[in-house]
């Protein structure tokens, strides 16, 4: 896909149904249509209808299982929520897409919604590996006061670029350390902060820490990049969305995450996100 630079540029590729399936149709089946079900390339076009008929009789269109699935809202609206939602560093509101787009406030939610989670079934199964950065933050609520008004997370940052960002049911170095070991699988070491909720990381591989009331990098050793990713986030919760409810927080990690660790591949943000085919588990 050529690089969308602009906001009208956007809204001149994706300005009719006709462009948008045309371009879907080339990102998802760049050698050919197949069959969405059973990978088929026997296949029938119907003019008339846009669908295709594979010959075990499934008939399905270039929205068929993505993040249009099954859907009433036009496809040009979709992918414009896709390009804002991708190409804003600090994320985008619902309310802004529903000014940018011209729908209901419920219909904007349940886009960016359906949005976060193909961003999120980009990460599944990524293990991070080589020198893993760890650090952990406190993400302030709307809804409840956990742990004295807001929810505890924690970012896995690997060196190669990798993020990875969750939240803890409490904020004890055992429920760290099994968050970790989820989402880690060689490690070179890991780094972080002098904490006492980290002094047991050596259990699960080499562990270097900084003290930061000493100093803020000690040679190789610090955690700025998981730092970084946490800035960046906080200011999307404070200047964007203002208040994220405990029962949504992880899709937001999730968004950053995607955001973040592809952030020097800006091209395939979108191609990346329309091409979650696997939409089992996104399509709601």
């Amino acid at each position: 896909m050529q690089k969308i630079k602009s906001l009208v540029e956007a809204r001149k590729e994706f300005s009719t149904q006709i462009k948008c399936e045309e371009h879907l149709t080339r990102m998802r089946w760049p050698d050919g249509v197949i069959c969405p079900r059973c990978g088929s390339k026997h296949l029938i076009y119907m003019q008339s209808r846009r669908k295709w008929q594979c010959e075990c009789r499934y008939q399905f269109s270039v929205t068929a299982r993505t993040v249009f699935h099954k859907t009433h809202i036009d496809v040009p609206r979709w992918m414009m929520a896709v390009w804002l939602m991708c190409h804003s560093p600090k994320g985008v509101s619902s309310k802004q897409i529903e000014r940018e787009l011209g729908v209901t406030y419920k219909t904007a939610w349940y886009m960016t919604k359906r949005i976060r989670k193909a961003m999120i079934q980009d990460r599944l199964g990524v293990k991070l590996s080589g020198i893993v950065e760890i650090d952990d933050a406190v993400v302030k609520s709307d809804h409840g006061r956990r742990w004295r008004g807001g929810s505890y997370v924690v970012g896995m940052a690997s060196r190669d670029g990798d993020i990875k960002l969750a939240m803890l049911n409490r904020f004890r170095g055992k429920e760290i350390r099994r968050v970790v070991a989820e989402n880690v699988e060689y490690v070179q070491a890991f780094y972080t902060d002098g904490h006492s909720a980290y002094k047991k990381m050596h259990e699960l591989g080499p562990h270097k820490y900084v003290i930061h009331q000493k100093q803020w990098v000690n040679g190789k050793v610090h955690v700025s990049f998981v730092e970084n990713a946490w800035s960046l986030f906080k200011r999307g919760l404070i200047g964007i969305y203002y208040h994220v409810s405990t029962k949504y927080l992880q899709d937001y990690l999730g968004e950053f995450a995607f955001r973040y660790s592809h952030r020097h591949e800006k091209a395939r943000l979108m191609d990346l996100v329309l091409a979650a085919v696997k939409f089992s588990d996104v399509v709601t």
